[in-house]
Order: structure tokens, then C-alpha cells, then sequence
């Protein structure tokens, strides 16, 4: 009865550390996606007050227009 106790506890609290490093790994994921929109927002932004001239010389690729 004990042992069978301690081993549902220690399944728990496995779960739970691999809950806790689910939770980590998606918050970082997250965090990376969003500072890769920032930096393509804030290029994009660039690109168009550069204007026409910028893009016409290639400065700028297309896809940022």
C-alpha cells in the first residue's frame, strides 16, 4: 500500500515537471514568434518611408512592400 503511495506520487510529480516544461517551451515559442513579427513589422515600416525610389534601386525586397 505505501509503495504503491509513493509511486502514484512520484508519477505526479513527474507530470508536473513535465507540465511546467510544456509551459516553458511555448512561452519561449511565443515569445520568439512575436520578435520575429516586431522585426518584420518594423521592416516593412521602414520599406515604405523609404518610398519608391528605395524599392526601385532594390534596397527593399518586394515581399516587405
Amino acid at each position: 500500500m505505501k509503495q504503491e503511495e509513493e509511486q502514484e506520487a512520484k508519477r505526479k510529480q513527474e507530470q508536473e515537471e513535465i507540465r511546467i516544461r510544456r509551459e516553458n517551451i511555448e512561452h519561449q515559442e511565443a515569445e520568439a514568434r512575436e520578435a520575429d513579427r516586431k522585426r518584420k513589422r518594423e521592416r516593412a515600416r521602414r520599406a515604405k518611408e523609404a518610398g519608391p525610389e528605395a524599392i526601385r534601386k532594390g534596397k527593399y525586397p518586394r515581399c516587405t512592400q
